[in-house]
């Protein structure tokens, strides 16, 4: 077993590249890919000839705060043993990962790491430095060998087992987050979402305490975390949103107005991707106003949508949706989503403009 990320060429181009093994006694052979799971960076790799003892598989978690043990080859200076502690499944993120207070360096992706009885708890995935690491749980590990022994065969079309896990993992997300109670709270005049818990962090500011500053603005943001790792830059399962509340305040109605436009112009999507991945974007927008009695204000909103070149059933969206009808005051709107598919994220719209909104 290793991360998806480790082996993602010989994945995705295997007329190019090759996988092979490197033991401690300097002996080489092939590997052969046999499975992947994208959204928890995992894959299954066999050997014919390794001869190795496998390690065991943790069936329980352990006690949080026992010593674990990762080990990997850091910057390529061998085999490297780093002690940690296994303080349980984060709680914050979407995707399960185990938070790991040990030091994972480049080189050790992939790696296990093991118990005091000498089973694999998880598998290292990723860092935030400061002794604050994270694992995939070894039941991410049991379920992809589970589905591998059940075809008793390795994937045969490796981009379609990959984009049936992409669409399965939006569908579920998104079916609940849809289903929440989003609620909301105040940004200037402005009601606008909440933090969406596990989904996404939020952060905000406001430069009201600047006595130079030339308006007045607060902004809010929020952003997943979590996000699937396909190739280079290109990643998907991003979902972020932000909100921006201006008044003029010294400006004049000229100069509010410029600067909003040149705001209104700047917002790009959230995940960033090249021709060989993805079309181009194709926008609509429009003027809108509010049917509601209580909120007949005047948008201007930008709908924008491009595919994924090999999985057909995912795109990028960018929203974008601002105020057009106060000359001292302006609320901004916007959202992008990386790998939904068309009914979610137009679900996903309706949902936001009904909540979102200066009333």
């Amino acid at each position: 077993a290793t991360n998806y990320h480790v082996i993602q060429l010989a994945a995705s181009k295997p007329e190019q590249y090759r996988i092979e093994y490197l033991t401690a006694a300097d002996k080489t052979g092939d590997l052969q890919l046999l499975d992947v799971d994208v959204i928890n960076d995992l894959a299954l790799v066999s050997a014919s000839d390794l001869g190795a003892q496998p390690l065991s598989l943790a069936v329980t978690e352990p006690p949080i705060g026992v010593p674990v043990f990762a080990l990997g080859n850091p910057l390529d200076l061998g085999l490297t043993v780093v002690p940690g502690t296994y303080n349980g499944i984060n709680q914050t993120s979407y995707h399960p990962r185990v938070h790991f207070t040990g030091s994972l360096n480049s080189g050790m992706s992939g790696g296990p790491t093991l118990s005091e009885a000498g089973q694999v708890i998880g598998i290292n995935v990723s860092t935030a430095g400061n002794q604050v690491s994270f694992l995939v749980p070894v039941t991410a590990l049991h379920k992809l060998i589970a589905e591998y022994q059940g075809r008793a065969a390795a994937v045969g079309g490796m981009t379609q087992r990959i984009g049936q896990q992409l669409f399965d993992d939006q569908q579920e997300k998104f079916s609940r987050m849809l289903a929440l109670d989003w609620t909301t709270m105040p940004l200037g005049q402005a009601q606008v979402i909440d933090e969406l818990k596990p989904f996404v962090k939020c952060w905000g500011g406001s430069n009201s305490s600047s006595e130079k500053a030339q308006f007045l603005s607060a902004d809010r943001t929020c952003r997943s975390e979590d996000n699937i790792y396909l190739h280079g830059k290109f990643n998907s399962g991003i979902i972020e949103y932000q909100f921006f509340w201006l008044e003029a305040d010294k400006l004049n109605a000229p100069q509010f107005y410029a600067y909003y436009q040149r705001l209104f112009t700047d917002f790009v999507p959230g995940n960033k991707a090249d021709e060989k991945d993805v079309g181009d974007f194709n926008c609509d927008d429009q003027f809108v106003i509010a049917d509601s009695v209580e909120n007949q204000r005047k948008t201007k909103a930008v709908f924008c949508v491009r595919a994924y070149k090999d999985y057909p059933q995912l795109y990028d969206v960018l929203f974008l949706q601002g105020t057009v009808d106060d000359s001292r005051a302006a609320f901004l709107s916007h959202f992008t989503l990386a790998g939904v598919s068309q009914n979610n994220a137009r679900a996903f719209v309706r949902k936001f403009m009904g909540v979102a909104k200066w009333p």
